[in-house]
């Protein structure tokens, strides 16, 4: 059976320059470009729902209304599987530590095709990838989601994780891949009501203070699913 090609999403609040970044991208070969967007809002709804999710986000520092680090790290306190890399026009001086710290993979200059290719193939690889500043530390999308979320493992961590019934793992399962509580429900046959309290129950036993941390708290002791 035939691979599919990973898929890539381009925010950028330039009609132009979103058009050249899908050329270069498409003409490559290797991806595909599922969508284009200049409003970081509706990107980020794109972004939440799993049919529009892309495997690698291209994210622009300097949007309209918001900066590419506020709207990286908003999705990465959310998602642990999204693959994010910044591009931008300006030095990556500029925004590389501040994007690390928010959770992107890497950064790359939108005038270099073959840096930003190479910074797709990284990331979708599960690298990271920044060469103009290699002093600076991107982290893997897991290990990212740990860090904005201040999630350190804890030593004593309640024993009545490996008793997680089959309904806490599969909402655990399915709030780690879509961050809704809504849509996790609906794909569970379940309330709203239902998936927020079985939720608190998995937290309880996992001895965790947020779901950020339960899901991470699940994925260490049982694998990820």
């Amino acid at each position: 059976m035939e691979q599919s090609q990973p898929t890539v999403a381009i925010v950028d609040n330039d009609r132009f320059t979103r058009q050249a970044l899908k050329q270069i991208i498409e003409q490559d070969g290797r991806y595909s470009v599922i969508w284009d967007r200049s409003d970081a809002d509706v990107a980020q709804r794109l972004v939440m729902q799993p049919q529009t999710r892309p495997d690698v986000l291209l994210l622009d520092m300097s949007l309209t209304d918001t900066t590419g680090v506020d709207v990286c790290r908003a999705i990465r306190s959310k998602l642990s599987d999204i693959r994010i890399l910044g591009i931008t026009a300006f030095p990556p001086s500029q925004y590389a530590a501040d994007l690390a710290a928010a959770g992107a993979q890497g950064l790359v200059t939108k005038d270099a095709n073959a840096e930003l290719l190479a910074g797709i193939r990284a990331v979708a690889d599960n690298q990271t990838y920044c060469p103009t500043m290699p002093s600076v530390r991107f982290r893997t999308p897991i290990d990212a989601f740990r860090m904005v979320n201040d999630f350190a493992t804890s030593s004593n961590a309640n024993t009545d994780a490996a008793t997680l019934s089959e309904r806490e793992q599969a909402v655990l399962r399915s709030y780690a891949r879509t961050g809704s509580y809504k849509i996790t429900a609906k794909a569970l046959g379940i309330s709203d009501s239902t998936a927020r309290n079985t939720m608190a129950h998995a937290k309880a036993k996992l001895g965790a203070a947020s779901t950020a941390a339960a899901i991470i708290a699940w994925q260490e002791r049982f694998g990820r699913q």
